[in-house]
This record gives structure tokens, C-alpha cells and sequence, in this order.
């Protein structure tokens, strides 16, 4: 199990058009408190905001219910950027990611 730690969270207001939509996924973690096995739903979007392009992730309900978005428009979303912290199980270095959490978007 590889330890990590939640280091720092940023708010993002963008205005973007959406490139890409995949469709509803599901995958499998370890919920840290219990130790039980639970399951995640998600949507992944591929947005732009002309000059920058950037996975963004929907969660939970939200995913499930996540209608399909026209690539055609413009839409104003909130983000939260997670940034998580580990060490890497083969070498021992410290790593890093960040997760974009799409919290609300709508149509401009």
C-alpha cells in the first residue's frame, strides 16, 4: 500500500471548451480509515482554456449522473488541484501529483 499525504489544495476558475468526455469509470481503493475495499465513479473531461489543456475529474454522484457536454460551447468551471505527496516504493524519492476535481461547471 503506498503511503501519501494530501500536501496542498488550489481553487481554479477557468472559462474552457471541452475537448474530450470519457465515459463513466469505475475503479476500486482502499478506504484508509476502514481498510475495506469501496468503489469510485468518475468522469474524466479534457478542457482547454486556449492556451493551456488539462484533464479535469468529476466523482461521485456528480459522475453518475455527469450529462454529456457539447464541445461546441463554452463553460465556466471550478476546480479544486489536489497536490499528494509519496515515496516512490522503488527508488525511495519523493514524488508528487496533482489531481484537478472539477466542482461545478455550466454553460456560459
Amino acid at each position: 500500500m503506498k503511503e501519501s499525504k494530501v500536501k496542498n489544495v488550489f481553487l481554479m476558475e477557468r472559462i474552457v471548451r471541452i475537448l474530450n468526455q470519457s465515459g463513466l469509470q469505475t475503479r476500486q481503493y482502499m478506504d484508509r480509515k476502514t481498510g475495506e475495499q469501496r468503489v469510485i465513479n468518475s468522469v474524466t473531461l479534457k478542457l482547454t482554456d486556449g492556451i493551456d489543456t488539462f484533464l479535469g475529474e468529476i466523482t461521485g454522484e456528480r459522475a453518475v449522473n455527469c450529462p454529456k457536454y457539447d464541445p461546441q460551447y463554452l463553460y465556466q468551471v471550478q476546480c479544486s488541484m489536489v497536490v499528494r505527496e509519496w515515496n516512490s516504493q522503488q527508488s525511495g524519492e519523493a514524488m508528487q501529483a496533482t489531481t484537478i476535481y472539477i466542482d461545478k461547471i455550466n454553460l456560459i
